[in-house]
């Protein structure tokens, strides 16, 4: 949240002075919620002081699972409407990005709490008086920030280039790490800072640095790190970057920056595996000498991804990319948590990751497969691979999305979400600190609106969703049978966790852009955007006063009998790089299963000619296909080295990699070249969309021989003709037919004369789909050399530009649906 904070005050309310006035289970009983675990908080390695006072808030998101959830507090529906406050601290830091934006850690009868000027309070939980205090008046400092406490001491960064470590009981700084060399180079600015609230564990502290601090963000050659440091001394004992090529940095260092991690990570003390979740690449969108992110082709790895590493050793155990080459700041960037699931009839491990891409992702978190992903808050044009000449609206924008902390409890995830757009161009930034590009349009906050979705971890089904007047950065927070949000006006809510309907609600003395903690009948909230700053203490029979619930503006409660709300993106898939979009209509189909018999998961085979046969059942394979869905029929998808798709409103069309729709249980693969490769298979309804729950097998392979290569990148059989165009010359004038139907172009070849005048008649034939037409130097698309204007079928165009003078191989693609793409032929 603090990112949004300081991006809506950079770029909207500088100078400004803004006033403002002023989580969960599944059943009725409380006492019969239960939270699924890595395992008991006394684990080798856990601090003592974690495991004495378990029952309280000894962790940023309560525990290492960051399940934000508790049962041991004494609040719940019976009560909640008896809360008021019953003491306050006063909230000093008064910064450009408000007085607060952590999460407290409480112990016994102690709250630590961190303000944005890098102060650190010990107080009393029974009447907030303080204990002790370390004042470090840093006022550089960004935020989210906060304390770990471990081992007899304190873990903060007490300025945005450093990590210290206080004596629990005084306050006494008795060592400071300096992660950010600060001796920068004559005439440039530090780039980097410390944005994260540090987590601690087998006697490591573990933090990050990310691309920024103060007013300076994504300078060019910022890079994050985490880091594992010895909780004794400070010491570095390892230390990961989060951008693959810290060096080249995608091979612009002099503008290219990313990575790092914002929340604290999740930490699986049965295995020691540790769980981040890696920020976004920049600059987004663009500069005018590098639009759409041309200055970074490629993937730009690690960037959106969430990443499995050894605790002790910082050693990769696995990464997925979830949003390659992010143009729009959408982040993979909340805390991850730890539970399990059974999905599709089978109990896993999972790993759950959101961002502000407004997606929330389960994790195999043995593997790191997607098992499925679903939508939150309002999306519109946020698929785009490139954006078109002109302003492009796009939700969620870059201050939109999932913003603050989860919360998991009893098989639901719960998530806080803002919806606020962004009005983009291809060379505008929201990159403070790279130079010269024209700033994108943000939509006021005070317009913006948010909710807090339920979510069934099982299925990744949309349970409820409640929607709020104002941008909900208040994260989420389970306690008993309740769920607590609350917003940047400064409301708190209280809403019952199974149904979603509003409880309560409570107007604090400033505005919220922090996340509570909960010990006993005590819940202590900062707040510390305009008004009064202030930590408060809410407790029933507090001395303040109650709101009163209100009556009006609450989305009509679905009741537990009731089907849930058809958003729901269940999507197994081991493959990464995977970009989903908001699914509707979907056919379901029970029963189905698909499995390939051959090649068998892990053989060696021989280059060239590779049938993949499968056993289907269940499930009725009809010709032709592309008829009207109807239940138990459809026919299958065949994919070659590419990601499962998983929209179901959208045909299942691989990004990358090759795919051939079939009404047969085998298809040959023609010219597979030596190497890994991924075989995979889908059931599809008639209309191409995947059928929900996702249906498929995949296996992987090793091939190995001679063959003469054939890239497996778009070798794909397709469900249409391809026809190569026949140009009508005239002159220098070229005309060529182009048509999208199906979302498929009928040709992957183009071709026409070294610098003619092209002229594409364009026809869309997709009802209600939007397509164009660009072309680019590569399928890197490193350089533009023509993007057409985004039509919605039914309709057609006629795009004119003039070819490149330098014959050779290019390339065109629908930026909308970039699967949909060819070669542009210049003879």
């Amino acid at each position: 949240m603090q990112r949004l904070v300081r991006l809506l005050t950079l770029t909207l309310v500088i100078g400004c002075v803004v006033l403002f006035s002023g989580a969960v289970a599944q059943v009725e009983n409380a006492g019969n919620m239960t939270n699924q675990t890595t395992g008991p908080q006394t684990a080798e390695g856990v601090p003592p002081e974690i495991t004495q006072y378990a029952a309280d808030w000894p962790l940023p998101n309560k525990d290492y699972e960051n399940s934000r959830a508790t049962t041991e507090a004494s609040i719940d529906k019976g009560n909640v409407r008896d809360l008021s406050i019953a003491w306050t601290f006063n909230i000093t830091a008064n910064g450009t990005f408000g007085g607060a934006s952590s999460n407290p850690i409480i112990m016994g009868e102690t709250v630590f709490f961190q303000d944005l000027h890098a102060n650190i309070y010990a107080l009393n939980l029974a009447d907030g008086s303080v204990k002790w205090e370390k004042v470090y008046n840093n006022t550089t400092v960004t935020g989210p920030n906060g304390p770990a406490v471990g081992w007899g001491k304190v873990f903060v960064a007490g300025d945005p280039f450093s990590i210290a470590a206080l004596n629990v009981s005084s306050g006494e700084e008795l060592w400071s790490t300096q992660l950010i060399n600060t001796s920068a180079v004559a005439g440039e600015v530090i780039g980097e800072g410390i944005d994260i609230q540090p987590t601690v564990y087998d006697n490591f502290v573990y933090t990050s640095t990310v691309p920024g601090r103060g007013d300076v963000f994504y300078r060019g050659g910022a890079v994050g790190y985490l880091y594992a440091l010895d909780q004794e001394t400070g010491k570095i004992a390892w230390n990961f970057s989060t951008v693959d090529d810290p060096v080249s940095i995608w091979g612009n260092p002099d503008i290219n920056s990313g990575g790092g991690a914002w929340y604290t990570p999740a930490v699986d003390t049965e295995t020691g595996i540790v769980y981040w979740a890696i920020a976004n690449p920049a600059p987004f969108a663009g500069t005018p000498e590098f639009p759409n992110g041309a200055s970074r082709p490629g993937p730009n790895l690690y960037t959106n991804t969430m990443m499995a590493l050894d605790h002790a050793t910082g050693d990769m155990a696995w990464f997925t990319q979830v949003l390659p080459h992010d143009l729009f700041d959408h982040d993979l960037q909340i805390a991850p948590i730890l539970t399990g699931a059974n999905v599709s009839g089978k109990d896993q491990n999972v790993v759950l990751g959101a961002g502000k891409m407004g997606r929330v992702y389960a994790f195999n978190r043995d593997s790191g497969a997607i098992l499925w992903i679903a939508d939150v808050g309002r999306h519109e044009n946020d698929q785009l691979a490139v954006l078109p000449p002109g302003n492009t609206t796009v939700y969620p924008g870059a201050l939109g999305g999932v913003e603050t902390p989860m919360a998991y409890a009893n098989g639901t995830v719960y998530v806080p979400y803002v919806d606020l757009y962004t009005n983009w161009t291809p060379v505008s930034s929201l990159s403070i600190g790279v130079k010269n590009a024209p700033q994108a349009e943000i939509q006021p906050f005070t317009e913006g609106t948010g909710g807090l979705v339920a979510i069934e971890v099982d299925t990744g089904k949309i349970l409820w969703d409640r929607k709020l007047d104002s941008i909900n950065v208040g994260g989420a927070t389970v306690v008993n049978d309740l769920v607590f949000t609350a917003t940047f006006d400064g409301t708190i809510y209280a809403f019952d966790a199974m149904t979603g309907e509003q409880v309560w609600n409570f107007t604090a003395p400033a505005g919220i852009n922090a996340w509570p903690a909960v010990a006993n009948d005590t819940i202590i909230w900062p707040c510390g955007v305009g008004g009064t700053p202030q930590v408060i203490a809410l407790r029933p029979g507090g001395m303040g006063n109650v709101t009163p619930t209100p009556t009006v503006n609450v989305t009509p409660t679905m009741t537990a009998n009731v089907t849930p709300t058809p958003t729901v993106n269940v999507t197994p898939t081991p493959t990464m790089n995977v970009t989903p979009t908001p699914t509707m209509n979907v056919t379901p189909v029970a029963g189905a299963n698909v499995t390939i018999t051959s090649p068998e998961q892990g053989a060696s085979i021989a280059a060239g000619n590779v049938t993949v046969t499968v056993d289907l059942t269940n499930f009725t394979l009809v010709e032709p296909a592309g008829q009207a869905n109807a239940p138990g029929e459809g026919h299958l998808h065949y994919y070659l080295d590419a990601p499962i798709p998983t929209n179901a409103s959208a045909p299942a069309i691989p990004r990358t990699g090759g795919y051939v729709v079939s009404t047969n249980t085998s298809y040959t693969w023609e010219n597979v070249t030596p190497g890994a490769h991924n075989f995979s298979v889908q059931v599809v309804n008639n209309d191409h969309t995947p059928i929900i729950p996702l249906v498929y097998d995949t296996v992987n392979v090793t091939v190995s021989g001679n063959v003469t290569p054939t890239p497996t990148v778009n070798v794909t059989p397709t469900p249409t003709v391809n026809v190569t165009p026949t140009p009508a010359a005239a002159g220098n004038a070229t005309v060529v037919n182009l048509t999208a139907e199906n979302i498929a172009f009928d040709t992957d070849t183009i071709t026409v004369p070294a610098g003619a005048n092209v002229t594409v008649h364009f026809v869309n034939k997709d009802d209600g789909i939007p397509h164009n037409f660009a072309v680019y130097d590569s399928n890197l698309r490193s350089k533009s050399i023509f993007v057409g204007e985004i039509i919605t079928g039914p309709a057609e165009t006629n795009y004119t530009f003039m070819a490149p003078s330098e014959p050779g191989t290019y390339y065109f693609e629908c930026d909308v649906h970039p699967s949909m793409n060819g070669d542009f032929i210049v003879q």
